[in-house]
């Protein structure tokens, strides 16, 4: 006759926690057959098989009710009265078999999804090469007159921008105070600093240059 076990022996048997044991034991307790010996309860061999089912379920998080539906359709339950002990037989559970269907389930599962990947991929590849054949396309139809005019246009906006900062910077030197713009010559004279007037008409335009260009091409 098979030993019955208690929970610190299915605990060390399972290398599960006696508190896990414990409480897979009170959830599911109408699936273990268990016997009060002293002070203690022990359980029949079989509870291994069914705690083992129990703790697989959880890992794959399986909530307390579904196992407990998952279990009453893989265990069959038959109870009989002979006016002694009730007693209640568990079938053999092939736990081994059901693990390898998941497992089997879950790579094909992976197979797929690295599949839809990779034709994800390859979609937005022929995107992307598709975009830049019709970049060089609209390039190769652009005429070297069309080319000349714009680079034309762009001298003479540039041009144009430049002139308007310098015109500027112009106005806002001569409203500095006279002490920074001029620069004593003598006891009895003083005339324009002129390198300080450039220095400070430069430093405007090239400040003030990018924001003025996109202002005027509408950016």
């Amino acid at each position: 006759m098979n030993e019955w076990l208690s929970v610190t022996q299915l605990s060390k048997q399972l290398e599960i926690p006696e508190t896990t044991v414990r409480r897979y034991l009170n959830n599911f307790d109408e699936y273990f057959r268990a016997e009060q010996i002293g002070r203690g309860k022990k359980y029949h061999p079989d509870a291994i098989e069914i705690l083992q089912r129990i703790a697989m379920l959880y890992s794959i998080d399986r909530e307390t009710i579904e196992i407990k539906s998952i279990l009453a359709n893989e265990y069959a339950f038959s109870t009989e009265e002979n006016g002694q002990n009730e007693a209640t037989t568990v079938p053999p559970y092939n736990i081994s078999r059901q693990f390898d269907e998941f497992q089997q389930k879950q790579e094909e599962f992976n197979r797929q999804l690295l599949q839809q990947l990779h034709e994800q991929q390859e979609y937005i590849k022929q995107l992307i090469d598709s975009r830049d054949q019709d970049i060089q396309e609209a390039k190769r139809f652009v005429s070297p007159e069309k080319e000349r005019s714009d680079r034309f246009e762009r001298i003479m906006l540039e041009h144009k921008v430049r002139k308007k900062l310098e015109e500027e910077a112009e106005d806002l030197w001569l409203e500095k105070p006279e002490e920074e713009r001029m620069k004593k010559i003598s006891w009895f004279r003083r005339e324009e600093d002129k390198d300080q007037r450039y220095l400070f008409i430069k430093r405007y335009v090239n400040e003030h240059f990018e924001e003025y260009l996109r202002n005027e091409m509408g950016y």
